[in-house]
């Protein structure tokens, strides 16, 4: 018996950026993919409208431009895979405004988080560029 593998459809931009569509407590949101990226991120101005609470201090997170920039860690965050089973996770909230004036500029679609490796990670993803897909378990 072949098992099926569970999938995550992947878009490559103009700009080639990956992105892809997921739910975030029952929300489609759109993340950039991003293997390089310690944490998961979302965007912290939009918070209320994905019903996610925010907790702790701001603490700092370094970019790969090794910019500074003020985060907070998320509460209450069910992330969703098509139509898979969601998972509980733990996404960084960051003011995305930079990141969603670049692609602007690009004459791409804004994005609500990036998909990092502590997800990517957890769910054990195998990127088929080919398949424009994330596998995993």
């Amino acid at each position: 018996m072949k098992i099926k593998k569970k999938k995550i459809l992947l878009e490559i931009t103009g700009s080639k950026h990956i992105v892809c569509n997921l739910k975030i407590n029952n929300k489609r949101a759109r993340f950039l993919v991003d293997t390089g990226a310690s944490n998961s991120c979302f965007d912290i101005l939009k918070k209320e409208k994905y019903n996610i609470q925010s907790k702790g201090k701001e603490i700092e997170l370094t970019s790969a431009a090794e910019k500074k920039m003020g985060a907070i860690s998320s509460d209450n965050c069910k992330l969703k895979f098509n139509l898979h089973k969601g998972l509980d996770v733990t996404l960084m909230l960051i003011d995305m405004s930079t990141i969603n004036d670049a692609l602007e500029e690009q004459k791409e679609k804004k994005i609500d988080g990036i998909l990092g490796g502590d997800i990517l990670n957890e769910i054990e993803a195998k990127i088929n560029y080919k398949n424009l897909s994330i596998e995993f378990v």
